[in-house]
């Protein structure tokens, strides 16, 4: 982390953006949080409308193996797998359609930002406490195995329903979170950044591959706080993190499955399968000064958006670094999606998508892009978002 040493204040370059809630559409693997009928067993090839909803989506969360869904009110619906209780609804039956996590509408809450792991959630709520459930990882075997918990405390039991961290009640109020498989980030207010879980595979970024049972201060985030740095967007993707700092820097750590972190310094080498410190993203390939705006993590690979209306990739075992996607220069890049062997990127003009983005698609290699326009595909021209890391993928549109 030596080029992250200088002191002062950094311009942010990223903005959060502003989404009009919207309807609901999805697609892909039916079994891992599709949201569409019980009666339908096949996967979901192409987007379809989820009528639970009546366009008052306003974020989603897609993990491996469940969907969350937030509305414009604050209100939290859940979909999916729940066998270890990671819908959060009190039980552990399955559930394809949405449910709503009644816990947080009971106590007169509502939800500001949520993440999955694989087999937990992680929520932020208005009461400025931060909540998880689902699979505690206390088994005799899962213990022997020395597997983790993304919870945040000594549960002996899986959490059916939410519940407050504990060691975070009256800390500074949450304004990130972030998931993965077995590990949970927090961001607060104070731009303090805490970790904890699974950490062996470098997940925790804190320097160490030991697992955390409660919340801990990051301790490399803390220095780069007192050098003016501080996290304007974090995601997480299975074993693997990036954040995107002010002044355009990005840095990853944890498991960078085929590249997908970008952080690998030298090309053709393989340096980056575990990364235990926040790693700076490698800028070989791009323009002088250019900086980063913004970016995506799929499950394995990323994409990287610059001030110059360039996007780069990485991942996917092409391309270990960020390289840049050739793009018509008259469009302007307006939204992009990482995700499983496959991304998206929406300009004023086209939707591109690659390999089987938008399910059923002849597959390519990345550097193939499919072109389309959104009404083709869900009926209206304005895509307020979409994603999606894993295997279902989703839009959230005004129409």
């Amino acid at each position: 982390m030596n080029c992250l040493t200088h002191s002062g204040l950094f311009k942010s370059l990223w903005t959060r953006p502003i989404y009009r809630a919207g309807n609901l559409y999805t697609w892909g693997v039916h079994s891992l949080g599709c949201g569409i009928n019980q009666d339908s067993q096949r996967d979901q090839l192409r987007p379809r409308r989820i009528d639970t909803f009546n366009g008052n989506v306003a974020k989603v969360y897609p993990s491996e193996y469940f969907t969350a869904v937030i509305t414009d009110n604050g209100d939290l619906y859940t979909f999916g797998h729940n066998n270890l209780g990671q819908l959060g609804l009190g039980n552990t039956e399955e559930h394809q359609t949405p449910q709503l996590v009644k816990f947080f509408r009971d106590k007169g809450l509502r939800v500001t930002d949520v993440a999955l792991g694989s087999n937990h959630a992680i929520a932020l709520a208005s009461d400025g406490n931060v909540y998880t459930w689902g699979n505690a990882n206390n088994s005799f075997l899962a213990q022997l195995q020395g597997k983790a918990s993304g919870l945040g405390d000594n549960y002996q039991n899986n959490v059916l329903a939410p519940a407050a961290v504990q060691k975070l009640v009256g800390t500074p109020k949450g304004k990130f979170v972030s998931a993965g498989i077995n590990y949970s980030i927090v961001v607060n207010e104070n731009n303090q950044v805490y970790v904890w879980g699974a950490g062996k595979r470098g997940e925790l970024g804190n320097g160490c591959s030991l697992n955390f049972k409660y919340p801990e201060l990051n301790p490399i985030f803390e220095q780069l706080s007192k050098s003016g740095y501080t996290i304007q967007k974090i995601k997480s993707c299975f074993a693997g993190t990036l954040a995107l700092l002010n002044d355009g820097i990005v840095v990853g750590w944890g498991r960078s499955y085929y590249g997908s972190l970008g952080v690998r310094q030298q090309e053709y080498v393989v340096t980056d399968l575990e990364n235990y410190t926040p790693t700076p993203v490698n800028l070989k390939y791009f323009q002088p000064n250019e900086k980063v705006v913004d970016f995506d993590l799929g499950y394995n690979l990323s994409l990287f958006q610059t001030d110059q209306n360039r996007i780069y990739l990485s991942g996917y075992d092409e391309t270990y670094v960020p390289r840049p996607i050739d793009l018509p220069k008259d469009e302007k890049i307006l939204k992009f999606s990482a995700s499983n062997n496959s991304y998206a990127i929406l300009t004023d003009k086209n939707f591109y998508t690659s390999n089987e983005y938008v399910i059923p698609q002849q597959k390519r290699n990345l550097g193939f892009l499919f072109k389309s326009q959104p009404q083709e595909l869900f009926n209206s021209t304005n895509i307020e978002s979409f994603g999606g890391g894993y295997r279902v993928r989703y839009a959230i549109v005004n129409n």
